[in-house]
């Protein structure tokens, strides 16, 4: 009893903190949506042979947890600015869950209030270079269709494959992780049985 007390009370903040921050609020995925492009826009920039542009779902008829990623490739373009471009479509929403689903881990840990904020604080560093390592791959990934980037068949296979998994770990896998990377040390595991090896004694 004494044992799952702690571990209930983890739960219950848990699950009080996720649905507060992962329930789509009237307004909220649409801000999100902004805060995503707005991202996207100050760390992936034009460069002389490429041209991206992040768009909002309403320009392109798809809900609003939508955005899209235009790759143009400059040197296929027209003088009136037509040709062929690539067109990569993401729920940004789909981001936010996994940041929620951090946060509410490191919040609902049971360590000193100090340790919690900085783990938030390299949990949030961490969870949003892993999104923007995520993002360079996919833009690069599309690039191969626009001759941006050669790829064999096979390769090209492999890195769509890799989309996929990468994107699977994201809701889950990825935001655990990194909990436990922040927000436990080593000595954590020591004290936690000494804990209870004293409970059972």
């Amino acid at each position: 009893m004494l044992q799952s007390k702690p571990i209930t009370v983890f739960l219950v903040q848990f699950t009080l903190i996720f649905l507060i921050l992962a329930v789509p609020w009237p307004g909220w995925n649409k801000a999100y949506g902004v805060y995503f492009r707005a991202l996207g826009r100050t760390i992936f920039t034009d460069s002389p042979v490429r041209e991206l542009n992040f768009e909002t779902a309403e320009e392109n008829g798809k809900p609003q947890e939508y955005t899209r990623i235009v790759i143009v490739n400059r040197a296929r373009m027209h003088a009136d600015g037509s040709g062929p471009v690539q067109n990569l479509d993401l729920e940004a929403s789909g981001f936010w869950r996994p940041t929620a689903l951090l946060v509410a881990l490191i919040l609902s840990t049971s360590i000193p209030w100090r340790r919690r904020l900085w783990a938030l604080f390299f949990g949030l560093f961490w969870i949003h270079l892993i999104l923007i390592l995520f993002l360079g791959f996919c833009i690069w990934n599309e690039s191969t269709e626009i001759g941006l980037v050669a790829l064999s068949p096979f390769m090209k296979l492999f890195c769509n494959g890799f989309k996929e998994a990468l994107l699977a770990q994201f809701s889950i896998t990825i935001p655990v992780t990194v909990w436990v990377l922040v927000a436990f040390h080593r000595g954590d595991i020591r004290r936690h049985g000494e804990k209870t090896a004293g409970l059972s004694a």
